[in-house]
C-alpha cells in the first residue's frame, strides 16, 4: 500500500515501522500536498497538532480525500480530549496514541488493507459484465494466435503467459515444467521475468506444492497465508499468488502462475481465466509432443531405411577388414562364404569359389578331422562354442587360432555354421613370458625377508608371509584390514602419508621414501621396522607397495652394546680409581702401625682405663683400612684385562670375593648360605671367574623382589665331583619360563628393559667357563627359582708345579 505521512520528522517511528512492512512511504510537510497527490495514494497519516496549526487547509482538502476514497490515519500524542478533537473534527477512519508500538501499527495497518480490497472489490463489481465479455473475447484471440505460432513451445508459452499477466491484472507471471525433481521456469514475463532459466526444487514453492496436489491455488495475502513463504514473498515484493496446473493426456507436467505486489489482486474469474490459459497451453503442449512423435517416427524410419541400405556394404568392409579368419558353413559342411583373410592365410585368389574348395585341400589330415569334430559338435549341440587349435600356415608354420562358432539362420530356417578365428600366436607367447614373469616375481617376494604389503589406500590386497610372521598373523587375517591399524597410535599420523607412496620428504635414490615406523602386533609389543613405499600397478589398478624391514633387534643390540660399552669405561675407571686410592691407603696402614708401637711405648705414661679405650679405636680404625684394603683388592681383581695368561685359581677365594662384592645387593633380599668344601685348584683367571660368579649372585639377587631377606634364600656351594669342581647358585627367585631359559645364554638377550640389562651378562659368563674348557648350565622353575651350574676341571699336577 502507498502512505503518505505529513510529518516534519523524515525518520517518523510509524513511517519507519510501515517501510518495514514493506509499503511505500511518503514524508511531505504540508501545504505542498496537493489534491492529486492525495488521490494517489490509499492511506493519509496526519498528526493532530498539523491539523490545528492548518485547519483552514484540511478543511478544502477533505471534499478530495472522501472523493478519492483515500483512508486517514491520525496520530495523537494523548487520549486527551483537546487532543483528539482536531482529528474528529476532519473525519480521521481510525487513530494512533503516542508511543507508537509496532504491534498497533500492524493491527491499524490490516484494518486498512481490508478496506482497500473491500474498495477494489466494489470497483471490480461495476466492471465485471464488461470486462468478462472482453476477457472471452481475448483468450478466444489468445487461441487463434497460438494456431498462427505453429508448435513452437517457447512462443506458445510466452504469449500464454503475457496474455494471462494481462487478462489477469498481475504483475508477472511465468511458466514451469517438471524436470525430475526439479521445476524449470521455461518462460517468465514482468517482474517474473529474473526467474527465467531458474529451477527449484518442486517441494520447496507453493507452485511446486499446486503441481504436486494437481489443484489449483491461490494466495490472497502472503503475509497472513500460512502455505506462503513470508520471508521470500517480502523479498520479491509478492502479496498475491494464483498457480494453475498444467496438464497434458490427463498428467501433471507443470504450473501456470501469476503473481501480484497486491493483495487480494486476484478474484474467481482471474482463477477461471488462468484455467482457460493453461488448458489451451496444456493441449497446445500435447499437439507438439504429438508432432514431435510424428517426426521422430518418420526420422528412425528414413535412418532404418538408410542403414539398410548401408549394412551390406559395412557387413562386407568389417569382414574384409579385421583381422580375425571369418567363415560360413552349410549343414552338409560345404564353406559357402570366407572373409578376405581367410582367403589371404590360405592363399586363395580373390575370385575363387570357396565352396569348391575342400578343407583337405587346405590343412592336413590330422587338423582337418579335429576341426571337423569341432564343426560337427557345434551344430549338434546349437550352441557357441570356443575353442583353441593349431593351424599350419601353407608353408608349414604353426600358428595357434581362438575359433568362436554359432549357429546363424536365413529367413526360411535354414542353419548354418559361423565361425571366427582369431590368430593368437603372439598372444599365447606373450602370456606364456608373462605367466614366467609372474612366477619369478612371485618368487622373488614369496621369498623376501621383508615384510610386503599391497593396498590402494585402504585395506590390504596382498601380503607377503614375512609379513605375515612380522605381525604374527595369518595371512587371511592381514588381508581386507588397513595397515593402519597395526601402526602404534603415536606414529600414524606420519605413518598415514608414508603409506600412500605419496612425494614427500626421505626420498631414496630410487624415487620412493624411507621411515622407521613402529607397529604393534595384536599379541603385544612394539616393533621397530624400515619400511618403504612405492606406486606400482597391482591386478591391473594403481596401488602402493610398502614393505618393511624389522629394525626391533638391531635397535636393541644397538642400545644393549651401548650400555656394555659404558659398563666396559666403568670397570676400567674401576681399576684406575682402586690403583690410586692403594697409594694413599699405604700411608695410612703405616701411620696406623706407627701409633700402635708408640702407644705402647707411652702405655706406662697414661691414666689407667686411658690406654684400653685408645687400643680400641686404634683396633676399630684397623678393621675399617682393612676393610677398604680388600675392597681395593677385589676391584683390581675383577678390572683386570684379558691378557693374563691362565693360572692356578682357588675357587673358594672366588667366591669370597664375589660375595663380597655383592653383598650390599643381597643384604637386602635374601639370606646367603655358603657351602664350600675342598676342592682341587682350576686352570684359568681368577678375575674371569669372579666375574661369573659375581654376574650370577646379581642376577639371583634380581630375580628376588627386595624387603624380605627373611623368607628368601641364595645357596652357593663349592664341591668336588671326580676330577671337576663344581660351583652351584641356588635362589628362591621367581623362576624362568622354558621359553626364556632356552635362550638366556643368547648374546643382548634379556628381559630386562632397554638400560637396565644388556644380555650379554650369562653369554661372557658362557664364554669365559667354556673356554677354560668347563661347562655352565641352568634349570629353573616358576614360582620355585632358579640353579646355575659351572663345572670347571681340576689343574694337572705339572701345571700346578709350574704354577707354583
Amino acid at each position: 500500500m502507498r502512505f503518505l505521512l505529513l510529518s516534519r520528522d523524515g525518520d517518523h517511528p510509524i513511517g519507519a515501522e510501515l517501510s518495514r512492512m514493506g509499503h511505500e512511504v511518503v514524508v511531505a510537510s504540508g501545504p505542498e500536498v496537493t489534491a492529486a497527490t492525495v488521490s494517489l495514494v490509499d492511506v493519509l497519516v496526519v498528526g493532530a497538532a498539523q491539523v490545528r496549526e492548518k485547519s483552514e487547509w484540511f478543511n478544502r482538502l477533505r471534499a478530495q480525500i472522501r472523493a478519492a476514497e483515500v483512508s486517514v490515519l491520525g496520530m495523537a500524542e494523548s487520549l486527551a480530549e483537546e487532543e483528539l478533537a482536531p482529528l474528529m473534527e476532519i473525519g480521521v477512519d481510525d487513530y494512533l496514541v503516542s508511543p507508537y508500538h509496532p504491534a498497533d501499527v500492524r493491527a491499524r495497518i490490516a484494518l486498512f488493507e481490508r478496506r482497500c480490497y473491500a474498495f477494489m472489490r466494489r470497483q471490480s463489481h461495476e466492471e465485471s459484465a464488461r470486462g468478462e465479455i472482453e476477457r472471452l473475447a481475448a483468450i478466444i484471440q489468445t487461441q487463434n494466435d497460438i494456431a498462427l505460432a505453429g508448435l513452437d513451445l517457447d512462443v506458445v508459452m510466452r504469449l500464454i503467459a503475457e496474455r494471462a499477466m494481462i487478462l489477469c491484472g498481475a504483475g508477472g507471471a511465468a511458466v514451469g515444467i517438471i524436470e525430475g525433481e526439479e521445476m524449470y521456469y521455461r518462460v517468465c514475463t514482468g517482474y517474473s521475468k529474473q526467474f527465467e532459466g531458474a529451477r527449484l526444487a518442486i517441494a520447496s514453492t507453493m507452485a511446486g506444492t499446486s503441481v504436486l496436489r494437481g489443484e489449483v491455488m491461490r494466495t490472497d495475502d502472503t503475509e497472513r497465508d500460512p502455505r506462503a513463504n513470508v520471508d521470500a514473498a517480502r523479498r520479491l515484493k509478492v502479496r498475491s499468488m494464483l498457480n494453475v496446473p498444467l496438464k497434458r493426456d490427463n498428467q501433471t507436467v507443470g504450473v501456470l502462475s501469476i503473481v501480484s505486489q497486491v493483495p487480494f489482486a486476484f478474484v474467481d474469474s482471474d482463477e477461471r481465466t488462468l484455467e482457460l490459459m493453461a488448458g489451451l497451453l496444456g493441449a497446445a503442449m500435447g499437439n507438439a509432443a504429438e508432432h514431435a512423435a510424428k517426426q521422430a517416427l518418420m526420422t528412425e524410419v528414413a535412418s532404418i531405411v538408410t542403414a539398410l541400405q548401408e549394412t551390406q556394404h559395412l557387413f562386407d568392409s568389417f569382414l574384409n577388414n579385421n583381422p580375425a579368419l571369418a567363415y560360413m558353413k552349410d549343414d552338409a559342411g560345404r564353406r559357402i562364404f570366407a572373409n578376405e583373410p581367410f582367403r589371404r592365410f590360405f592363399g586363395l585368389s580373390p575370385g575363387v569359389d570357396v565352396s569348391t574348395i575342400p578343407d583337405e585341400q587346405l590343412m592336413p589330415p590330422e587338423t582337418v578331422a579335429h576341426l571337423h569334430e569341432q564343426d560337427e559338435q557345434a551344430f549338434k549341440t546349437g550352441q557357441p562354442s570356443v575353442t583353441e587349435s593349431t593351424i599350419p600356415t601353407p608353408d608349414g608354420e604353426p600358428r595357434q587360432f581362438l575359433t568362436y562358432r554359432f549357429i546363424a539362420r536365413d529367413s526360411s530356417g535354414r542353419r548354418f555354421l559361423g565361425g571366427v578365428s582369431f590368430d593368437i600366436t603372439e598372444r599365447k607367447a606373450a602370456e606364456e613370458a608373462l605367466r614366467r614373469s609372474e612366477e619369478s616375481f612371485r618368487a622373488l617376494i614369496e621369498g623376501s625377508p621383508e615384510a610386503i604389503f599391497v593396498h590402494r589406500g585402504g585395506p590390504l590386497l596382498y601380503v607377503n608371509p614375512s609379513a605375515c610372521s612380522f605381525l604374527h598373523l595369518k595371512g587371511n587375517e592381514l588381508v581386507g584390514r588397513s595397515l593402519l591399524d597395526f601402526v602404534l597410535p603415536e606414529d600414524r599420523a606420519e605413518a598415514a602419508s608414508m603409506l600412500e607412496g605419496l612425494p614427500g620428504r626421505g626420498l631414496m635414490p630410487g624415487g620412493h621414501r624411507v621411515r622407521e615406523i613402529r607397529f604393534q602386533p595384536p599379541d603385544g609389543g612394539v616393533l621397530t621396522a624400515e619400511i618403504s613405499s612405492l606406486r606400482l600397478v597391482f591386478a591391473g589398478q594403481p596401488a602402493t607397495l610398502v614393505s618393511a624391514r624389522d629394525l626391533t633387534e638391531r635397535r636393541q643390540i644397538q642400545a644393549r652394546l651401548v650400555v656394555a660399552d659404558r659398563l666396559a669405561s666403568v670397570g676400567t675407571l674401576a681399576a684406575g680409581v682402586a690403583h690410586e686410592i692403594n697409594n694413599p691407603l699405604a700411608f695410612v696402614i703405616s701411620n696406623l702401625s706407627f701409633l700402635t708401637e708408640e702407644l705402647q711405648a707411652i702405655a706406662e705414661q697414661l691414666p689407667e682405663g686411658r690406654l684400653s679405650e685408645i687400643n680400641e679405636v686404634l683396633q676399630e680404625t684397623n678393621e675399617g683400612v682393612n676393610r677398604v684394603r680388600l675392597i681395593v683388592q677385589d676391584l683390581k681383581t675383577f678390572s683386570r684385562g684379558d691378557e693374563e695368561q691362565p693360572t692356578a685359581v682357588d675357587l673358594r677365594r672366588v667366591i669370597d670375593s664375589a660375595l663380597a662384592l655383592a653383598r650390599g645387593e643381597l643384604r637386602h633380599r635374601a639370606t646367603v648360605v655358603k657351602e664350600v668344601a675342598e676342592v682341587p685348584l682350576v686352570e684359568g683367571s681368577e678375575a674371569r671367574f669372579g666375574q661369573v660368579v659375581l654376574n650370577l649372585l646379581i642376577n639371583a639377587a634380581h630375580a628376588i623382589s627386595a624387603g624380605q631377606p627373611d623368607k628368601n634364600e641364595i645357596r652357593v656351594c663349592l664341591r668336588a665331583e671326580s676330577d671337576h669342581a663344581i660351583i652351584e647358585v641356588r635362589d628362591t627367585g621367581c623362576g624362568m619360563a622354558p621359553e626364556v631359559l632356552g635362550r638366556i645364554f643368547d648374546p643382548f638377550f634379556t628381559t630386562k628393559p632397554v638400560g637396565v640389562g644388556t644380555g650379554l651378562g650369562l653369554s661372557i659368563c658362557h664364554g669365559i667357563i667354556t673356554g677354560f674348557g668347563g661347562e655352565i648350565t641352568a634349570s629353573s622353575e616358576q614360582g620355585k627359582g632358579s640353579t646355575f651350574r659351572i663345572s670347571l676341571p681340576s689343574i694337572r699336577k705339572n701345571r700346578m708345579k709350574l704354577g707354583a
